[in-house]
């Protein structure tokens, strides 16, 4: 069977502006299978019999009688092999030629589901952006892997926040208006952990971030400190594809720095703020490592306890603005 997958035309031919047409409005009640297939029979669509693939259980499409000539899959767990968790439609899976190429797949995804279905809901990612709409009954989630796979997913509402991306989790980060994210000030399961989890954890969110948010295009900033003193804290962003950091708590504390050992550090001295830059933070993963290192080295010259410490942050693009979560952080979220 010849797959007819755009890579890049969807504005022009409008394939991907259908296919969003076509699923938003199904009912699928209690997400059965036999649900699923009354509510899609509609439509012409024909599934074949279960079989078990990486521990889930997969029912694809009859050849031509599915989404886009049958190319989708209907994901169950083995545990409730007859209820529905997620149809997952591959949109682009040829690997593309670069990140920026990728970046413009997924962008032209985005502006046809913003344009048929308004603003997201919430986005995030885990080096791979998604972004999420919230229907009744069901949510649709366009998600990105590490290398450019595009698919389009709709799963039911009551687990959308564990199916949204590649990895059937909530991600490193996401983002969202403050009613839709957990209450900030609840200690997460990790909280209490040394500085080197701290570490760790956030070279893990800060890759996911410099990689993830250039796609939207957007730019996330987030603070790192003290729940106690306001004024000693550091903060990081995305610049393009750059990474930013910054002691700027030294500048409200500047007896706590030592120019040598922020120098040696890596730290570079502008306008009374200790920075650093990282280019080319999108594809490279161990900047986020470095700079993971040189913010927690920050915090603890600036007296910040481990268990004082607090992060907020935002990730703003395409004329939208959300709040920062961190969910496998294991720290708190602040201000927000």
């Amino acid at each position: 069977m010849e797959k007819t997958i755009p890579r890049g035309s969807w504005l022009e031919a409008d394939a991907f502006r259908e296919l969003v047409r076509e699923i938003a409005p199904l009912q699928v009640g209690g997400w059965s299978v036999a649900e699923f297939e009354r509510a899609t029979a509609v439509l012409g669509w024909e599934l074949r019999e279960p079989t078990e693939v990486a521990g889930q259980v997969w029912r694809r499409f009859a050849p031509r009688k599915g989404p886009w000539g049958g190319y989708g899959t209907v994901i169950a767990d083995p545990s409730e092999p007859e209820r529905i968790r997620t149809l997952r439609v591959p949109v682009v899976d040829l690997p593309p030629e670069d990140v920026r190429t990728a970046a413009d797949l997924v962008r032209a995804a985005w502006w046809v589901m913003e344009e048929e279905l308004g603003r997201p809901a919430a986005w995030g990612g885990d080096v791979g952006p998604w972004m999420l709409w919230r229907r009744p009954g069901s949510s649709l989630v366009v998600h990105a892997d590490s290398e450019g796979q595009v698919d389009l997913d709709l799963v039911p509402t009551d687990t959308d926040a564990d199916a949204a991306g590649r990895s059937g989790s909530r991600g490193v980060w996401r983002a969202a208006d403050p009613a839709h994210l957990p209450p900030a000030h609840v200690a997460p399961v990790g909280t209490g952990d040394g500085w080197d989890a701290v570490r760790k954890r956030l070279h893990q969110a800060l890759r996911a971030l410099a990689h993830d948010t250039p796609f939207l295009p957007g730019r996330f900033i987030l603070h790192l400190g003290s729940a106690q003193d306001p004024q000693r804290f550091v903060q990081c962003w995305n610049d393009g594809l750059e990474l930013v950091i910054e002691a700027t708590g030294l500048m409200h504390h500047p007896e706590l720095a030592d120019p040598a050992r922020l120098s040696e550090s890596g730290w570079t001295l502008s306008h009374s703020l200790w920075k650093r830059r990282f280019p080319g933070a999108m594809e490279d993963g161990t900047a986020s490592g470095t700079a993971a290192r040189m913010l927690v080295e920050a915090l603890q010259g600036l007296g910040v306890e481990r268990d004082d410490l607090v992060y907020d942050g935002t990730v703003s693009g395409r004329g939208h603005g959300f709040h920062l979560d961190l969910p496998r952080a294991g720290l708190r979220r602040g201000r927000s």
